[in-house]
């Protein structure tokens, strides 16, 4: 999820009322979304803000999904997922 600064949420963060998730973290929810959708669909995370491109039919490519998320979860710092949204030009 990307949170914009003129979105509501932006302003829940900066009065302290909620706090943004790590990006591990978000890894970790399309991680759960991905385990767990019982219906056909094709799962896309394609957008520019994403470090890693995720793209496959559920339930086929479940495994092949799942198999990339757990390498991004354990294998990339969350530095370097801060520095590439924090670099991108249009957020």
């Amino acid at each position: 999820m990307t949170i914009y600064p003129d979105s509501e949420l932006y302003q829940e963060i900066k009065n302290g009322n909620w706090i943004e998730e790590t990006e591990i973290e978000k890894y970790i929810e399309v991680r759960t979304l991905v385990e767990n959708l019982e219906i056909p669909v094709e799962f896309a995370a394609l957008g520019a803000s994403n470090a890693f491109q995720l793209i496959g039919n559920l339930p086929e490519a479940r495994h092949k999904l799942l198999s990339k998320l757990d390498r991004i979860i354990n294998n990339v710092d969350e530095e370097e997922l801060r520095n590439y949204r924090r670099n991108l030009r249009h957020l």
